[in-house]
């Protein structure tokens, strides 16, 4: 099994903003067992990193309405997968599964580069055909953190190598050096 990484990475530099959304959320949330690990913003991204639960999606729909930002919902599951999905203003736009050794041409290409547009305001065009070009063709992958690496560099998102379970372990690796943290969880925000 390889690494796992998960993190919601909002277009926005209000932590004090983003840390009352979540925790609003999470407590007002029908699973209790929802929680985030909060990380400072840096060039216009913060990252949030959410235990896995089914409410995930409607959480990052939450949050995109609530903060009226673009939030980039980024997944690359076992080293196999990338997931990424994009919410704004409360609903969920199309997402994409981006797995190794595959590539895309024609119409699959068409329909990825139409869903990397959700990405227009924080990537000029020649940085969306570049990941596009990394995206659509994937044929000399071995690992779905490569993706997510290029994604990243790219975009120009920070801390999104890690994860809610990682962090649990006192692992902080992927974060920025120093950065705070935060714990949101139903009952509150503590540091982490």
């Amino acid at each position: 099994m390889g690494a796992t990484y998960l993190s919601l990475q909002l277009r926005t530099a209000d932590r004090d903003a983003a840390l009352d959304a979540v925790t609003a959320i999470a407590a007002s949330n029908q699973d209790p067992g929802l929680q985030f690990y909060v990380a400072g913003a840096r060039d216009g991204w913060l990252a949030m990193f959410p235990n896995f639960t089914p409410d995930l999606e409607r959480s990052a729909k939450a949050l995109s309405d609530r903060l009226g930002c673009l939030i980039v919902l980024l997944l690359s599951a076992d080293e196999s997968d990338l997931y990424c999905m994009f919410f704004r203003d409360g609903r969920q736009l199309p997402w994409f599964k981006i797995g190794a050794a595959r590539k895309r041409t024609g119409k699959d290409r068409d329909k990825l580069a139409a869903k990397l547009e959700a990405l227009a305001d924080v990537c000029d065009a020649a940085g969306r055909a570049r990941l596009l070009e990394l995206l659509a063709d994937t044929t000399q992958v071995t690992f779905s953190s490569d993706l997510l690496r290029g994604l990243c560099e790219i975009a120009g998102i920070h801390q999104a190598f890690t994860s809610f379970e990682y962090l649990q372990r006192g692992e902080r690796e992927g974060l920025v050096p120093g950065g705070v943290l935060t714990l949101v969880t139903a009952v509150g925000a503590r540091p982490g």
